[in-house]
């Protein structure tokens, strides 16, 4: 056994391996039928051993070929302990018999036109796979020892005395790094006239890249995992949620926080401009002194003087304007909506001006006072005046 990474492999010697097929399509069903043949097969309880499987393919109507893989629960505990023990993570066990021919296929080295004969030596146990093209048909595991090499003659030979065996196309051999396999080849040589070709592989058999469907890992620990493993997606889930929503909130306090800053610089605006409009009364004072130097400074005091006597209290003036072309503008604010038009309604009922046209009037809230924004433009009657 050896652990690569948070995944343990389990050499083939240690566990028990049978080709068969169940009467189910289903993955559910397939499970409950691969447990109750492997308690056929071997003579434990169901609660003593360990049952994973895999599907090799549905060739018939309504049945499933599986390669059906039996472990010893005692052992798969004292191999999590041993890990425990050196403060290792476990988060599957695999099996040797199924990564060696993926390894081999991703390598080139198994035929999938062909039947292949894989003798594989690993560091603690060696098996005897045949592949019919990529469908695995038969296995053999056994300890590497010193009658290592009557095992390979002995494997071979079960397999080639069962019924329907296809016979050998192509053989490779997979060996761990270190393996001196010298005598192995010497003793194919002699065994077989068909070409044997070599694999080896490095410090470890990684399981990382392939898709594999063994796992011996004891279900109570799978669920055990799987309940930790939504528990802490739950966190994760609440915890977006929660910082979600103080984000949202957040952009709703700094909305309101500008809108109140905005409103509070534009009350300080109404009020200096409520302070500007003092010194145009002074004005109009001084304008009524200059009244006798022609007529036309005449008739732009009596305007002016006209005009800003219409204002009434409610209505704060920002600019009163004349164009010099006859005609005088009103920019103000209006208390509420109802003063506006009665202000406009002054205006038209006037004397002084033939045309009164409201070129905007624009609604707005202010420290919760609804006012309206405008800009009056008025044509003066140049008769009521004297000024033909």
């Amino acid at each position: 056994m050896e652990q690569i990474g948070d995944t343990i492999i389990i050499p083939r010697h240690l566990v028990t391996v049978r080709f068969i097929d169940v009467p189910s399509l289903e993955p559910q069903e397939i499970g409950q039928m691969a447990v109750f043949q492997a308690v056929k097969e071997i003579p434990y309880s169901k609660e003593e051993i360990i049952v994973s499987y895999k599907n090799l393919s549905s060739f018939k109507e309504g049945f499933s070929s599986i390669m059906l893989v039996i472990a010893k629960r005692q052992m798969i505990q004292e191999k999590l302990r041993n890990s425990e023990s050196k403060g290792l993570k476990v988060e599957s066990i695999r099996l040797e018999s199924e990564i060696v021919p993926l390894f081999l296929l991703k390598q080139g080295s198994l035929r999938q036109d062909k039947v292949n004969l894989i003798i594989h030596i690993g560091k603690f146990g060696s098996e005897i796979m045949v592949i019919d093209k990529t469908r695995p048909i038969f296995s053999r595991g056994f300890e590497n020892n010193e009658a290592f090499l009557d095992e390979i003659n002995r494997s071979i030979l079960v397999y080639e005395r069962a019924k329907a065996s296809p016979e050998i196309e192509n053989i490779i051999v997979a060996y761990a790094a270190g393996k001196d396999i010298e005598k192995v080849k010497s003793f194919l040589k002699e065994h077989f006239v068909i070409p044997v070709s070599f694999s080896g592989y490095g410090e470890g058999l990684s399981a990382i890249g392939f898709s594999l469907e063994i796992n011996l890992l004891p279900k109570e620990i799978t669920k055990r995992k799987e309940k930790l493993q939504k528990k802490y997606e739950n966190i994760v889930t609440y915890s977006l949620l929660g910082f979600a929503i103080i984000l949202f909130f957040t952009f709703i306090y700094f909305k309101i926080y500008e809108k109140n800053k905005f409103l509070a610089a534009l009350s300080s605006r109404m009020n200096e401009m409520k302070l500007q409009i003092g010194p145009l009364d002074e004005f109009l004072k001084k304008t009524e002194l200059a009244k006798k130097h022609n007529k036309e400074g005449n008739f732009i005091i009596n305007i002016l003087k006209n005009a800003y006597s219409m204002i009434p209290v409610n209505i704060s003036i920002e600019g009163l304007d004349y164009d010099g072309k006859g005609s005088i503008s009103y920019k103000g604010i209006a208390d509420d909506t109802q003063g506006f038009f009665s202000f406009v309604k002054t205006l038209e009922q006037s004397k002084c001006f033939d045309k009164v046209e409201v070129k905007y009037a624009t609604k707005k809230k202010v420290e919760n006072k609804e006012l309206t924004d405008f800009n009056i433009n008025c044509q003066i009657s140049m008769k009521n005046f004297g000024i033909q």
